[in-house]
């Protein structure tokens, strides 16, 4: 893969991308939290923008240090634009950010702390709160279709969301625990780059959704976990575009039959639970019992 033959800088030691697409109404506060509550961390930021025309440019214009901006003709999704900011990436540690999220301090240093408590660890995702302040729902099983049918279906929604969650408690504000789970969105991640040398880029026959689900199955089956730790916490609006437009509800629906097809299953996790369990045969947890 290409970032083998990248020279990451001993002294560069968190890479942030984020990617923008008409994000006026969020991006300055998501750059601002970052200068303001990174603290004694040398990192670098690439934006990725994808042929915004809201006004979210004349934000980037704004001359930040080691802000580097990457300007795309049109949107062309988030595996793709998350790949070309990988490729310009050049510390240790990569952070997806995405546009919508507000970084609380501390958050990042205990993120990558959790690297050094838990060697294995693959991915690394803290806890979001939606901007009252409660928990948003972001660390959840492996999805399989009917729950997506469902959760596509307004008054049955409440269904689907229960079948891909874990037990209460996890989102709890009082929960503090360190956990393996199957994924978290990728609303903020924290990923070490030898992981990602050896897992690959993002799946770009994945417009925008599932691609952290398929990231993360690929972590697990790589040998590595996906940790939430919600003792790192980060705010996130949390905009649900296949939510707001059948188009983008179309290209999501796509995305998943790609996806069923790719790991050839739809209705049964143990499909997958049961690949995993092979690289973790004691230590990895099914469906909603947790190590």
């Amino acid at each position: 893969m290409e970032g083998n033959n990248r020279r990451c800088s001993e002294n560069l030691i968190l890479s942030i991308i984020i990617l923008t697409y008409n994000s006026v109404n969020y991006i300055d506060s998501c750059l601002r939290s970052i200068y303001e509550n990174i603290e004694d961390i040398k990192f670098e930021v690439i934006v990725v923008d994808g042929g915004s025309t809201d006004g979210t440019l004349d934000i980037l214009k704004k001359q930040r240090p080691n802000l580097n901006v990457i300007l795309l003709d049109r949107n062309y999704g988030t595996a793709y634009s998350r790949n070309i900011a990988i490729r310009k990436a050049r510390g240790n540690y990569l952070l997806f950010l995405d546009s919508d999220t507000v970084i609380l301090r501390g958050a990042i240093k205990e993120l990558i702390n959790t690297f050094k408590k838990i060697p294995d660890a693959g991915i690394v995702a803290p806890r979001l709160l939606y901007p009252d302040g409660t928990v948003q729902k972001s660390c959840k099983l492996f999805p399989n279709f009917p729950l997506k049918i469902l959760k596509f279906i307004p008054f049955l929604e409440r269904l689907g969301d229960k079948m891909e969650l874990y037990k209460d408690y996890v989102y709890s504000k009082n929960f503090r625990k360190i956990i393996s789970v199957d994924y978290c969105i990728s609303a903020c991640w924290l990923v070490k780059r030898e992981v990602l040398d050896r897992v690959g880029l993002f799946d770009e026959n994945i417009f925008y959704a599932p691609e952290d689900v398929d990231m993360c199955i690929r972590i697990w089956l790589n040998g590595y976990k996906v940790v939430y730790n919600p003792n790192a916490e980060v705010i996130h609006y949390s905009q649900r575009a296949s939510r707001r437009s059948l188009r983008k509800a179309f290209i999501h629906l796509k995305g998943l039959l790609y996806y069923f097809r790719k790991y050839h299953y739809a209705f049964d996790r143990r499909k997958i639970y049961n690949k995993i369990m092979k690289k973790f045969p004691t230590s990895y947890h099914t469906e909603k019992q947790l190590v």
